[in-house]
Parts: C-alpha cells; sequence; structure tokens
C-alpha cells in the first residue's frame, strides 16, 4: 500500500510539471510552426602582424625587427577584403517544421513590415552556390565571400616559429599570422616571411632579397606578393587615366588605390565599384567588371564644375586669397567666379592676422567681403584671443556665471524652505486653535486666559517675522507666486538673474564676428565620404591642430 502511495505521489509530481509544457505548446502553437533554415556567415577576420627574428644578432640592424613588419604594414593596409570561396558559417539555424516557406528572419521582416532592417542577400548554402556559379552577383560588402580583414600589430610578444603558429593564432584570435626573419650578408638584406592560414592550416613562404641601405623602399615587392595571396583571388592589372588630368583619387569597392595616371595596379576581378574625384571636377562613378586575364585599362572623363557664383574681396593691404585650399590671387579681387556653395575665405600676409569668412555663394550672385588686416602673429592671436583674464576665457566666465546662478538659486530654495520651517515649528507650540475651546477658557479662567494670550501671540509674531524676514532675502519666482504669478524681487533672485545676465554677457562676447568668421566647422576626415578627404583633412587640421 505504502508503494502505491509513493508512486502515485510520484506520477502527480510528474504531470505537475508536464502540463505547463502543454500550455506552453499551445500558446507558441509549437505544432503549426514551420521556417527554413538560414545561416550566418563570418563577417571579419584577424590578420596578426608580428616582430621579426634576426638569425645573425647584431645591435646595429636592431631597427629592422619591427621595421621589416611595419613596412609590410604599410603595403597591405589597403586590403580591404579576403575572398574565401566557402566562407565559415557562425550560425546555423536549422528547418522546423513541415513546408517551410519562410526563413524565421523573413517571417519576423513580414510580421512588422514598417521596421527598416538590412535585408540579408545570402541566407543559406544555395544562395551561395549561386555567386559562385554566376547566376547572381553582389557588391563586396554584401558577399559572405569577401572577408573584412582587420590588421593587428603585436610587438609585444616574441616572433613565433611556424610551427608555434598553429596553437597561437586561436590563442590570440588570429586568422592570419604574419611573421619571419632576416639576415645580412655583405650588405644584401635576405628577408624570409611565412604567412599562416589558420583556416585552411596552410603555412605559405615567401623569400625576398634588397640591399640593406635602401631595404624599406625595395620592400614593396613583397608586401605586393603578401597581399595578392591575402587577396584569394585572382587579380589583374588595373590602369585608370583621367583624360590627361593628374592627381585625381581613384577607389575600388571603396579602396583607394592611388592617384590618376594610375598604372599597374592588382586588384581582385570580379565586377567592382569605381570612383575617382579631384577636386574643382564632377565626381565620376561607373560599375566595372574585371575579368580573368584582361588588364583593364580605362580612361575616364571628368566634368568641370561649373563657376557660376562670384566674389569680390577688399583689403587695406595687399594680401593672399584662399576659397578653402584654392588660392584665388591677392587683394582686391574683383568679380573672381567661384564655385556655389558653403565654404570658407582665408585672408593672408605675412606679419599680419591671418581673416577668415564664411562664404555662401549661390548661382548667380556676388559675395562682397571687405576685411581690415592687423598687425600680428596668426598662431598667438588666435590661441588668445578669448582669453579674459591669464587663462581665462570669455566660455570660462560664462560657466562661471551659470555656477554662481545654481549656487543663488540653491540659496533661494534653502530660504523658502526655511521661511516654511519657521511656521512649522511654531505651530506645535500654538495650542488652543479651536474659537469654542478658547471662549470656554476665557469664561473659566479671564486672568490665566491674558496671559496665555500674550504668549501665544508673541509665538506667532516672531514666527511670522523670522518667516517673512527669509522670504524678503530669498524673493519670489513668478512660477511660485500664487497670488498674482509677478516676480518679487530679493537679494537671491536679483543675484541669480545677474549671474544668468552676466553668463549671457559674456557668452555673447565670445562670439565676436571673428570667432564665428571662420564658417563652416571641418568634419573628422574619418567620417567623410570618398573625395572629400583631402579637403576635409586640410580643414580639421588647420581648425584642430593649428589654432
Amino acid at each position: 500500500m505504502k508503494h502505491r502511495i509513493s508512486a502515485l505521489f510520484i506520477i502527480l509530481g510528474l504531470l505537475s510539471n508536464v502540463l505547463p509544457l502543454y500550455s506552453i505548446d499551445d500558446y507558441y502553437n509549437f505544432p503549426k510552426q514551420s521556417y527554413k533554415g538560414s545561416v550566418t556567415y563570418e563577417s571579419s577576420r584577424n590578420l596578426c602582424l608580428f616582430s621579426f627574428v634576426a638569425i645573425t644578432p647584431d645591435p646595429t640592424k636592431e631597427y629592422l625587427i619591427k621595421g621589416i613588419p611595419s613596412v609590410l604594414i604599410s603595403e597591405l593596409r589597403n586590403l580591404e577584403y579576403t575572398y574565401v570561396e566557402h566562407p565559415k558559417a557562425n550560425v546555423v539555424y536549422h528547418s522546423f517544421g513541415e513546408s517551410p516557406v519562410m526563413t524565421l528572419q523573413e517571417k519576423i521582416d513580414a510580421e512588422s513590415p514598417n521596421v527598416k532592417r538590412k535585408k540579408k542577400e545570402i541566407a543559406n548554402e544555395k544562395d551561395l552556390d549561386d555567386l559562385r556559379s554566376g547566376k547572381k552577383q553582389l557588391a563586396p560588402e554584401k558577399d559572405p565571400r569577401y572577408v573584412k580583414v582587420t590588421i593587428k600589430q603585436i610587438w609585444d610578444k616574441r616572433a613565433p616559429s611556424p610551427d608555434e603558429s598553429f596553437g597561437l593564432a586561436s590563442k590570440l584570435n588570429c586568422d592570419y599570422i604574419i611573421s619571419g626573419s632576416f639576415e645580412v650578408k655583405d650588405n644584401e638584406l635576405i628577408t624570409k616571411v611565412f604567412l599562416y592560414d589558420d583556416f585552411d592550416g596552410k603555412i605559405i613562404p615567401f623569400d625576398h632579397k634588397t640591399s640593406v641601405i635602401r631595404a624599406y623602399q625595395e620592400m614593396g615587392p613583397l608586401g605586393e606578393s603578401i597581399r595578392e595571396k591575402l587577396q584569394g583571388k585572382e587579380t589583374i592589372a588595373v590602369d585608370i587615366s583621367a583624360g590627361g588630368e593628374e592627381g585625381a583619387l581613384v577607389y575600388l569597392d571603396g579602396i583607394y588605390l592611388g592617384k590618376t595616371p594610375m598604372v599597374g595596379k592588382k586588384f581582385p576581378i570580379g565586377k567592382r565599384s569605381l570612383f575617382v574625384f579631384k577636386e574643382g571636377f564632377h565626381p565620376y562613378k561607373q560599375e566595372i567588371q574585371l575579368e580573368k586575364g584582361k588588364p583593364f585599362l580605362l580612361d575616364v572623363k571628368l566634368s568641370l564644375k561649373l563657376s557660376n557664383s562670384f566674389i569680390t574681396v577688399n583689403a587695406n593691404t595687399e594680401s593672399d586669397v584662399y576659397l578653402g585650399i584654392q588660392y584665388l590671387g591677392k587683394t582686391p579681387l574683383s568679380r573672381i567666379a567661384i564655385p556655389t556653395g558653403m565654404n570658407r575665405l582665408r585672408i593672408s600676409k605675412e606679419g599680419y592676422i591671418d581673416s577668415f569668412r564664411a562664404v555662401d555663394a549661390r548661382d548667380n550672385e556676388e559675395v562682397t567681403v571687405d576685411v581690415e588686416m592687423r598687425e600680428g602673429k596668426t598662431d598667438i592671436y588666435y590661441k588668445n584671443k578669448q582669453n579674459v583674464f591669464l587663462d581665462h576665457t570669455y566660455k570660462d566666465f560664462a560657466t562661471y556665471s551659470l555656477y554662481g546662478s545654481l549656487l543663488f538659486y540653491a540659496s533661494y530654495v534653502y530660504l523658502n524652505y526655511a521661511s516654511r520651517q519657521a511656521y512649522s515649528a511654531a505651530r506645535s507650540d500654538v495650542t488652543l486653535v479651536n474659537a469654542s475651546a478658547i471662549s470656554s477658557f476665557y469664561r473659566n479662567n479671564p486672568d490665566e486666559f491674558f496671559f496665555w494670550y500674550g504668549v501665544q501671540n508673541s509665538i506667532i509674531n516672531d514666527a511670522e517675522s523670522k518667516a517673512r524676514n527669509l522670504k524678503r532675502i530669498a524673493g519670489t519666482l513668478p512660477m511660485e507666486n500664487r497670488k498674482d504669478r509677478q516676480l518679487v524681487a530679493g537679494p537671491m533672485v536679483i543675484m541669480m538673474g545677474l549671474m544668468l545676465v552676466s553668463a549671457a554677457t559674456f557668452y555673447y562676447l565670445g562670439l565676436d564676428e571673428e570667432t564665428l568668421e571662420f564658417g563652416y566647422i571641418p568634419l573628422n576626415p574619418s567620417s567623410v565620404s570618398y573625395g572629400q578627404t583631402s579637403r576635409e583633412s586640410y580643414g580639421y587640421m588647420q581648425f584642430n591642430l593649428r589654432y
């Protein structure tokens, strides 16, 4: 009997745990759910460069230990992607249910159409096979076979040997390892480099000979060979010219290749996005196809930007005039054609302070600028012109004034609190506040009543006097004046207002014409789009480094 009772309790315990599972299954309707499988592929790989080892130690050649990999980094920094025919699958979502139609992500997107999400072009191995066969073509940033490469410098660890790379790669999270050794013989530098691929488990050796004197300058072919191997796809030579225009910047898939005329630059085959930019010309964009075994030659035609706006510049002394980084000439300038849009004008002369103006050039309109040049040194002037007292600027004093207003506001709040507390403290000492009780007390004890009344009246008068004095010192702000919503002046309110006025005054004094005349503030070069880097880098350095 005991065993039967125990078995009954065990069965009931199991049921109590199983029944919630049925309710969850019913709530989420698991039997009717179905999803197609999908795959998320790797998106980045780490390339680790270690210092090199000197086969024959020589103190005079120790600079090559870190110097050689540093030169290789300069050759490899343009390596944006490595091509992997069969990329690693990071996450695999297996198919679920009967006759699945959509993947889980597609179902989520369908249920929330108003939410914008980045469309996933490759969801499974079948889509990847379509890419390999050429049925589908994607830009490298959407093609999972193009894996982004991040370069890591590891100088603080001993250079590994090829055999040690197998275990070190996973320990340091390195997908590729580059290291090697060097030896100097009769003014000849013999460099041996190995590239370890952790995914394939391969070690690829490289040999290179240069002169010791010009070792860094002659290291280019070695870096080119390593880059071609890391690119993972057959490359062809790309030649780009711009109709005789020199110095135009050339980008392929957002990777900077060089300036026109560009000859013999190697790049992986496939569909590419070409971008050519030069100051004063409209940017050139084109989708191109780099085919196996066919060198790519292209002469692009850049369209000159028409200058439909004009500028006139006058100064009290002959000075050089620059619009952005373009030299316009010496003052006086009369009706000079300039590109439309926002720009920065700089008027400069040796021995005088550079003057800046913001220029908003509009189509078929003329901008006139009159400048009075002042003697002095530009660097010293712009570093110190904002100073009011010693090293304190207008902005500093504006900030101090704001802190002062906060201090007086805190005093205002405290005095109002103390005023209310004066009434609260007196309330406990006033004993009889009921009219019938006071009348009864007067009839029964008339002599004691007058003494009691005097004491009570004195307590009330003292409390009111203290509260009024505190309130008089504090003042009343309009939002706290329930009577007529007017400002009641008091020392704290007055000082608070003076501090705010002082802060606004100092801030206004700091916003004089010379502070504002810089025009627009240049962007950080890393955040601008391709083609603007040259102009924006100059402006960024001018504002943040020089002045």
